[in-house]
């Protein structure tokens, strides 16, 4: 082992396909293809790591590999940070003042949107403001 992480996606390709209530099982190989995730251009995985919020990128995103911790840390993802918190998680130790402080150092100066709904403080608009 050479000490490199081989995610792939495997998907099946169908120009005719229709959605199914049962598809059928993937049995034929030559239908099957494989690709590298971490072979995609880093613009591309920049746009993927996008999508899911500031709490899951710096919970679980940044840690798959070392290519997706170097784009999480990108300051141009931080540009507009959705931290919302509807109450779940205020039960659970995520620390979401200290990762909110994070992800807006994160941005270095480029910060354009913020959401911290349901757990911003006047202590943490001051932190936000002054960077």
């Amino acid at each position: 082992m050479n000490g490199s992480l081989n995610i792939q996606f495997i998907y099946r390709h169908s120009p005719n396909a229709t959605l199914q209530q049962n598809p059928p099982k993937m049995s034929d190989a030559a239908e099957t293809e494989t690709c590298n995730w971490l072979e995609l251009p880093p613009e591309v995985t920049a746009l993927i790591l996008s999508r899911p919020g500031a709490i899951e990128i710096l919970n679980s995103a940044q840690n798959v590999c070392s290519q997706w911790r170097k784009i999480c840390k990108d300051p141009s993802i931080w540009r507009s940070i959705d931290m919302r918190n509807s109450g779940d998680l205020h039960d659970k130790d995520y620390g979401l003042k200290k990762m909110c402080a994070h992800a807006v150092d994160r941005s270095c100066s480029g910060l354009l949107d913020i959401n911290i709904e349901y757990f911003g403080t006047d202590e943490l608009l001051s932190y936000i403001s002054e960077r």
